[in-house]
């Protein structure tokens, strides 16, 4: 065979093979003599070249399944935090009476509504220092035992705090589904319609100067 400089060469391809595989992948051997060791070398550079077009393929691959995993993540994460802002507006607090704070809840209770309704009727009774608050469930068709004791929770949390929280409109469905779950509500003040909750709440103000008649008095004028 007619060979030129082997030795030296075959250690070109040995450094070139071991530059390929440490990453360099532009590392060819490039011999531009002519012999019968000629093919050997063309034949390795064009495997390289197979193999660094193979890599950086797999590397276009996985970095566009990296940014599209990325953006679903980010979409996922803006779908919760927009279904945090619907259950925080759908559980508003709001201060309709001089003390009474009023939170009419409408639609299915779940744990986690709840949990931020409670959250949300808290920070509330902190921020404008209300005694009484309503808990108006006129709105919700059933509840189950977890929801029922989260509203347990949220009566309790509210009277550490020094306010009373009503819950009106308890329907007869819920009032069967409570009973036969066998939760105990008789330490919690409870009325069957929103008027009536606000009619006792207005009956636990401060009573007006002698002399005057009171806005509770006109509420009950008009209620009889």
């Amino acid at each position: 065979m007619n060979i030129k400089n082997a030795k030296k060469r075959i250690d070109n391809i040995e450094d070139v093979l071991a530059t390929v595989a440490a990453g360099d992948l532009e590392a060819r051997i490039q011999s531009d003599i002519e012999d019968d060791f000629s093919g050997i070398e063309a034949a390795i550079d064009l495997l390289i070249d197979d193999l660094t077009d193979e890599l950086k393929n797999r590397k276009k691959i996985q970095n566009e399944l990296e940014e599209k995993l990325k953006k679903i993540q980010e979409q996922q994460k803006t779908i919760v935090q927009q279904q945090e802002d619907l259950m925080e507006l759908s559980s508003p607090v709001t201060k309709v009476w001089d003390n009474i704070l009023i939170l009419p809840v409408i639609g299915t209770l779940d744990s986690q509504r709840t949990q931020i309704m409670m959250e949300n009727l808290l920070h509330k009774i902190v921020e404008t220092g209300c005694t009484i608050s309503i808990l108006d469930i006129t709105g919700v068709p059933t509840v189950d035992t977890q929801v029922a004791n989260h509203l347990l929770k949220t009566v309790s949390s509210a009277r550490l705090l020094g306010a009373e929280c009503i819950i009106s409109g308890i329907s007869p469905a819920i009032a069967q589904t409570i009973v036969h779950l066998g939760i105990d509500l008789s330490s919690i003040k409870t009325k069957a319609t929103l008027q009536d909750a606000m009619i006792y709440a207005m009956k636990q103000k401060e009573r007006v100067a002698p002399g005057h008649k009171s806005d509770l008095l006109y509420l009950d004028d008009e209620v009889e």
